[in-house]
């Protein structure tokens, strides 16, 4: 059996379904999947204040343009201390925290089964959160099925879903320690937001020290340059760009 018969298959056994649609490509191809196969499904976004710009935009246009009932749940995610404080636990904390709100919302829907968009690329990394997917019981059927991020991208393109590159929360543009806080979130995603209309690829702003440390495809660092006076003003006590461009790992990554 073909890895797209697995998945109809898998996503029929599931129905009614819940779609945790963050808005990033891998949850919009799974709920534009279970469309495609006609699975009775609806679709929950959690706002949390930790959200990169625009995602939750898109997830309500996506859930719009497929007819497929969406809800939106709010979570102020600092209120949680482990979060605040930006704990070494703070992804395992939160992603739980996250995924209960939605597996809660889901069941007062008439969903017994909630599902997410991780994908066997995404279990062979070290994701704190994956732990609390399994302690929930969260479906991931692209990883059940054995489908990898190309697998997702192929079927992202016979779906007509835009890829877009690849996100984290805002939580990740801070060191594990620094306090986080709503203002310094904001100004994270401001900052990433004017810059997303410019420069194309992967994308970081991350602050350490007030200071903004920019990680861009090394292709883009010219056109990023002019644009540092801009990203000062906005509230950051420096701009700098980071020599290596984009590297995943959080706010300290830059630095390897």
């Amino acid at each position: 059996m073909t890895a797209g018969c697995r998945l109809e298959s898998l996503l029929k056994s599931c129905e009614p379904l819940a779609v945790a649609l963050s808005g990033g490509t891998d949850s919009s191809v799974l709920l534009a999947s279970a469309r495609r196969h006609g699975v009775r499904a609806i679709s929950i976004s959690i706002e949390t204040g930790l959200n990169p710009p625009g995602e939750l935009d898109a997830a309500r246009r996506l859930a719009k343009r497929l007819g497929i009932p969406h809800f939106t749940i709010r979570r102020d995610m600092l209120r949680i201390p482990e979060v605040r404080e930006n704990a070494p636990n703070r992804c395992y904390v939160c992603k739980r925290a996250m995924m209960r709100a939605v597996v809660e919302e889901a069941r007062k829907r008439g969903c017994a089964v909630v599902a997410d968009g991780t994908h066997a690329g995404d279990r062979l990394e070290h994701r704190p959160g994956m732990a609390a997917l399994r302690e929930l019981g969260i479906r991931s059927p692209f990883a059940e099925c054995s489908m990898g991020r190309e697998e997702v991208e192929r079927l992202a393109a016979e779906l007509g879903i835009a890829v877009r590159p690849p996100s984290a929360c805002l939580a990740t543009r801070f060191p594990t320690g620094d306090a986080l806080t709503h203002a310094g979130l904001a100004l994270v995603g401001r900052a990433e937001e004017m810059l997303r209309s410019e420069i194309a690829g992967t994308l970081r702003v991350r602050c350490v020290d007030r200071r903004a440390i920019i990680e861009a495809d090394p292709s883009q660092h010219r056109r990023l340059k002019r644009l540092l006076n801009d990203i000062r003003r906005l509230g950051f006590d420096d701009a700098v760009i980071a020599p290596a461009g984009y590297r995943p790992g959080g706010a300290d990554a830059w630095k390897r």
